[in-house]
């Protein structure tokens, strides 16, 4: 994903029925207000990538407004490297360089005005003006457009060995994953009595045409019932049930990777109605912007003194990275790294493009745990293959089972889904598997021992070698 680009994002699972189609979303048209055009002077590129910012000041000219997400001149450490007395004088400055700024726009109206707690960053809806007030700011370090992305059994258990580590004892019990995706249906007996914790971060926003899926119709809504999946009539919204499932589903035949471990569900998606916005999947459909997903993580990050968590799961993407995209979304990667900072993982679909050396963001974030797919074992000579269509690279971390892996969806049903969406949540299972036997592990050491004791395989298309999970 370009992200200076019009919001776009490609959901990285595949349906098990008649093709294996890479899911691309491209939003290419948004309406809002004509209005006087505003142009930054030639020297007025401050601190930010000035080909970026020309874009979006071009975009705030045509449409009004655009979605931005501000980086801030302050001082950040992870919060789990910080001592715990430190910490409330790193958000104190955080939200004081935050109003500060925010002042500074007040005359030009921002709106959409979200502020993380735990990382120098905000998120508004601004003009033309703002932005080309913002480039003289020293206060400024970044500004990027807060884009929109889509969403990304029983064979693949005996795989990964899950049902090998279950003779010993340990199946995740006591520990917990956090699922951001398009809501669970914890009514669901593959998931009965699993979720412990919800919450809903969704965007309403006329002019980039997207509605909130949160149950009460606000932007944001935590508490029991709010991160029930979409209505399955909106295209993908199956897929947040799908992946807890692969996760940390328990049923009487067959569970999946974590069985006993319990679900933090996080509803991050919106819905989206143009044919344009959701081609070539039809309309309606769901998509994530940037700063749902970071109020999402900072939920979780949140709860970390309420549950033992050892990993969220977010199977998304969109775009080819052919390294790592630290430098062009320093907010994902600063949320990324608090969680990391006090031992939990957060696992990212590679993407589904079939690249050979690239992933999709935010996979490519060079803290995230980033998974490719592998096909599972269900057909003969089918196992230690990476999938045609997994995303491949050097930096990739981990392989695991993506290929028609059967799995919860809403309403009480099961079904097949293929793609580097299904096999994430197999790597989150085995997380949280292997924090119960190592409780102390940090997400570094269970990366190493997951790529020290997986099955090593190679990549026909590139001749990368990489560790699918062997538990």
């Amino acid at each position: 994903m370009r992200l200076g680009s019009t919001i776009h994002s490609c959901l990285l699972y595949f349906s098990c029925f008649s093709s294996l189609s890479i899911v691309l979303v491209s939003l290419k048209t948004l309406v809002a207000p004509a209005h006087a055009q505003i142009s930054p002077p030639a020297d007025s590129l401050g601190q930010t990538n000035p080909p970026e910012l020309d874009h979006l000041i071009s975009k705030a000219n045509k449409y009004g407004k655009v979605r931005v997400i501000i980086g801030l001149k302050a001082n950040f450490i992870p919060e789990g490297r910080l001592a715990t007395t430190l910490v409330p004088s790193q958000r104190t400055a955080i939200a004081q360089i935050q109003n500060v700024v925010l002042t500074k726009l007040s005359a030009y109206n921002p709106t959409a005005i979200t502020k993380f707690k735990t990382i120098p960053y905000f998120a508004a809806q601004l003009n033309a003006r703002s932005l080309a007030l913002l480039q003289f700011d020293p206060n400024i370090v970044s500004i990027q457009e807060d884009i929109a992305i889509p969403t990304t059994l029983t064979e693949s258990i005996s795989v990964t060995r899950a049902n090998k580590v279950w003779e010993s004892g340990y199946t995740g019990a006591g520990q917990t994953v956090a699922i951001l995706d398009t809501g669970v249906d914890s009514s669901h007996p593959f998931l009965a009595g699993k979720v412990v914790s919800e919450a809903c971060y969704s965007t309403t926003d006329s002019a980039y045409q997207s509605a909130s899926l949160c149950p009460n119709g606000s932007l944001q809504q935590v508490g029991s019932g709010s991160a029930v999946n979409c209505a399955t009539s909106i295209n993908d919204c199956n897929h947040g049930t799908h992946v807890a499932g692969i996760a940390a589903g328990k049923g009487p035949n067959f569970s999946g990777v974590a069985k006993d471990a319990k679900i933090i569900a996080i509803q991050i998606f919106s819905r989206f109605n143009s044919a344009s916005q959701c081609d070539p999947n039809p309309s309606p459909c769901v998509l994530s912007y940037l700063s749902d997903q970071i109020r999402g993580l900072e939920q979780v990050y949140n709860l970390r003194s309420n549950f033992t968590i050892a990993a969220v799961n977010m199977s998304l993407g969109e775009g080819n990275y052919t390294s790592n995209c630290d430098t062009t979304s320093k907010d994902l990667k600063a949320i990324i790294d608090n969680l990391s900072s006090v031992g939990i993982a957060t696992v990212i679909a590679a993407g589904n493009n079939g690249s050979t050396n690239g992933l999709s963001f935010p996979g490519c974030i060079s803290s995230a745990i980033s998974v490719g797919s592998t096909k599972d074992g269900s057909s003969v000579g089918a196992v230690d293959e990476v999938s045609s269509y997994s995303n491949s690279a050097s930096f990739l971390s981990l392989l695991a089972p993506g290929e028609a892996i059967y799995s919860s969806i809403p309403g009480g049903s099961y079904s097949n889904f293929y793609g580097t969406s299904m096999a994430a949540p197999h790597v989150t299972g085995a997380w949280a598997v292997y924090k119960q036997k190592n409780p102390s592990a940090t997400v570094a050491d269970t990366l190493t021992n997951f790529q020290n004791t997986g099955v090593s395989i190679t990549d026909p298309k590139n001749g990368i070698t990489k560790s699918r999970i062997r538990l």
